[in-house]
């Protein structure tokens, strides 16, 4: 399969996730604590539901990764299909990652109480809290890193620029090494943040370029 193959596979997924968080009530995937000189509260969990859709966006993402390579197109010229497709990606990957993160303290609360329970919410201090916090806050931010760095890689689209029909290569038959690749996902993320100047800074249309792939050459272009 190509990316463009895949791609109407991931528009089922994100819609299907969109269906299912309006249709289920709020839950706590992950971890959070909330401190403060009077109060606590921890909160805590995962679902059925939430590591299903984990599973299938995973098992989609490697699909992408190992897909056939697609024939180029022409650079991608606007900067919305970006802005649009870097958003997407953020809301796939946190699906992709929180539901199987929520397990290790649903495990750690069950090996405590003796009661399993996919979700909690507490407000007193339980050992190993802020441990276990600090350690899916680090796991959380590396998965995300390897989330977005892995398509530059592999040259191949992220699952949100896949939908829109576009990836981040580098020029040329270049290959980016892991720790410019990095460079490139943090240099985007500044990027998008900063959606209300990017496109006027150091922008070149025809290339496909906006400031963080002028700094470590690399374009955007449109796959078929």
């Amino acid at each position: 399969m190509k990316p463009g193959q895949i791609r109407g596979l991931f528009v089922v997924v994100f819609g299907l996730l969109i269906f299912v968080t309006r249709l289920v009530p709020p839950l706590a995937m992950g971890v959070s604590i909330e401190k403060s000189a009077d109060t606590y509260r921890f909160q805590a969990g995962t679902a059925p539901w939430g590591l299903a859709m984990s599973g299938l966006i995973i098992f989609l993402y490697i699909v992408l990764m190992y897909a056939e390579p697609s024939e180029p197109g022409q650079p991608l010229e606007g900067v919305l299909r970006r802005f649009v497709a870097g958003w997407l990606d953020f809301f796939l990957a946190l699906f992709g990652i929180t539901p199987i993160l929520g397990i290790l303290p649903v495990v750690v609360e069950w090996r405590r109480t003796g009661v399993f329970q996919w979700t909690l919410e507490r407000d007193i201090p339980a050992r190993g809290d802020g441990l276990i916090s600090a350690l899916l806050v680090i796991v959380m931010a590396i998965a995300l890193l390897f989330y977005f760095a892995f398509p530059i890689l592999r040259r191949k689209p992220s699952p949100g620029s896949c939908i829109l029909g576009y990836q981040v290569v580098p020029e040329g038959e270049n290959r980016l090494s892991m720790a410019r690749a990095l460079q490139r996902i943090l240099l985007g993320f500044v990027a998008l943040c900063a959606w209300f100047v990017t496109p006027f800074v150091a922008r070149d249309r025809k290339k496909g370029k906006l400031w963080p792939d002028k700094v470590l050459d690399t374009q955007a272009i449109r796959f078929r």
